[in-house]
């Protein structure tokens, strides 16, 4: 059940969390998909840290996004043979195809969302060192390629009010948009992306 998020109050954290809060929300989703799944990051955020507004609310909609379209999303999981190797390739073209055409809160859901999967099936290929390369993959495309977007939707906060919409504002809107983002796995391994796999359920 989605918990609700109270924004009051929220906004004098923003002012100086806004630089460092990417990677502190990247780390702890990751390392919180990682527990869920039975495994122990070391490099990670160390004991039972109680998450903050915006980190609790990308757990929730983790959480809400992954059982909406579990199968499909472990069906394309499943086919990403991930090495040293092609990590980094595979990660970058499926989540460069995630915002091929627009941007929305969904969206940069998803891109938590699969970089908490993605780590998962590092662990699982004896790849645990991968997973801090993920966190700074994470932070540099959100810093790099989303803010502007973000800073025009009142950054963190609007993402908290995204939240606070409730899933019934979800069932339509962004979830399908998906719908639109089509085409391959980079690096040549011929795996459907995250993008492919929406547009088969919506």
């Amino acid at each position: 059940m989605v918990k609700e998020i109270d924004v009051v109050g929220v906004n004098k954290s923003f002012q100086t969390m806004e630089v460092e809060n990417t990677r502190a929300i990247a780390e702890d989703y990751i390392k919180y998909r990682l527990q869920s799944s039975g495994f122990v990051w070391e490099n990670g955020r160390q004991g039972n840290v109680t998450p903050n507004s915006v980190e609790a609310a990308m757990r929730s909609l983790g959480d809400e996004f992954e059982e909406r379209f579990r199968s499909h999303f472990d069906d394309m999981i499943g086919q990403l043979h991930v090495t040293e190797d092609n990590a980094h390739d595979t990660f970058s073209s499926i989540v460069s195809e995630t915002f091929s055409d627009g941007v929305n809160w969904g969206r940069i859901v998803a891109l938590f969302g699969f970089a908490g999967r993605f780590a998962v099936q590092c662990f699982e290929n004896n790849l645990p060192h991968v997973v801090d390369n993920i966190v700074e993959w994470v932070t540099a495309y959100v810093d790099n390629n989303l803010s502007t977007w973000m800073s025009s939707h009142n950054n963190w906060e609007g993402f908290l009010e995204f939240h606070a919409g409730g899933p019934e504002s979800r069932k339509n809107n962004p979830w399908p948009s998906f719908g639109t983002i089509c085409g391959y796995a980079a690096a040549g391994i011929g795996v459907l992306t995250l993008g492919a796999f929406l547009t088969q359920k919506s």
